[in-house]
């Protein structure tokens, strides 16, 4: 009699994210956050809406007028976003831990990373529904054209690698703490470092390599071979910065606009070559400033989830124990013979 084989297919469908989905659906949160969001916005399109309107009808209306526009809405909203991100994401894990259902969550086949996937999913989904529901707001530039609707969803995409990134801090520390409250504080505190960190550190370190070369090309006596005002080469420092959120929105809004506002260049991070010595406006690095970031951004998202799954990990750094005795130490047999035992 021939053995039948069942076959069973593996459910790939996340038990976690189709959860926090469904009931993110049935809420009313979702629309209420999204409203918001658009409610901060709206007075500032409605405004310059205005003035572009006025201006027009004076016939003075210029592309400097749109270029305003969306970097003023573009960072507002980038600004609503970091505030918005770390309390939605910083709640993900600890409100499980509060609940005391976590416990019962590891106990399923899901593994850590599967939850921890899953939480993160659900929250990313509901963040990007965010971003794309300020789309047409933005696409107000498309009256008077100057921008493509690719470089407009260009935008969209970068701020959407931005909220993803920022939630992974949020899921990191709710993984780390078991208090929600606690979680939040340490996501926003993280943050402001990392943020001011990543910013200045460029700035900093290229500061103290001109000093340095002020004082090897000025100093005569000492160093009188030195003939090159930049005898130190530092420019390629200013890569530090590609970590930074901040540097990557300016660099996505000054490609997109490519235009000088009031003796001010907005072409993004290319127009730091005019204050380096050794860098150009061919230089690949620079060029390429946002998909670098962005790539960065991605990997170090992908550690902080991983390392998220491991926190979450209930049996981490335990050993079963090993019940190694030695021989010396059994207890010696007894063998009973003719009812005497010896």
């Amino acid at each position: 009699m021939s053995e039948t084989k069942i076959k069973t297919k593996k459910n790939k469908r996340n038990a976690v994210l189709y959860k926090e989905m469904t009931l993110d659906m049935k809420r009313p949160k979702i629309l209420i956050i999204a409203l918001l969001l658009n409610v901060f916005l709206a007075p500032i399109a409605v405004c310059f809406f205005i003035g572009i309107m006025i201006a027009a009808m004076n016939g003075l209306c210029s592309y400097r007028v749109l270029a305003w526009y969306l970097i003023v809405m573009v960072y507002v909203e980038a600004f609503i976003l970091l505030f918005v991100t770390p309390a939605i994401t910083a709640g993900s894990v600890s409100l499980e831990k509060e609940r005391q259902t976590l416990d019962v969550l590891l106990t399923t086949r899901m593994t850590p990373w599967e939850i921890i996937k899953g939480k993160y999913g659900s929250d990313f989904i509901l963040l990007a529904f965010m971003v794309i529901s300020t789309f047409p707001l933005l696409s107000i530039v498309f009256i008077y054209g100057g921008i493509s609707f690719l470089q407009l969803l260009y935008i969209g995409v970068v701020l959407i690698v931005f909220i993803g990134f920022i939630s992974c801090f949020g899921v990191f520390f709710s993984a780390l703490t078991k208090n929600t409250i606690l979680s939040v504080i340490l996501t926003y505190l993280f943050l402001m470092i990392y943020l001011s960190v990543t910013f200045m550190l460029p700035i900093i370190l290229l500061t103290v390599v001109a000093a340095i070369n002020d004082a090897l090309y000025y100093d005569t006596q000492l160093f009188a071979f030195i003939t090159d005002p930049n005898f130190i080469n530092g420019d390629l420092l200013i890569m530090l910065g590609t970590p930074n959120p901040i540097y990557m929105i300016y660099d996505v809004i000054g490609n997109t606009i490519g235009y000088n506002i009031e003796d001010v260049s907005v072409r993004g991070m290319i127009s730091i070559a005019n204050t380096l010595p050794h860098i150009t406006e061919k230089n690949l690095l620079l060029k390429a400033w946002t998909p670098i970031s962005m790539v960065e951004m991605i990997l170090m998202s992908l550690g902080l989830l991983r390392l998220s799954a491991v926190l979450l990990n209930p049996i981490k750094g335990k050993q079963k124990p090993i019940n190694n005795r030695k021989k010396n130490n059994k207890q010696p047999v007894r063998k009973v013979e003719n009812g005497v035992q010896t």
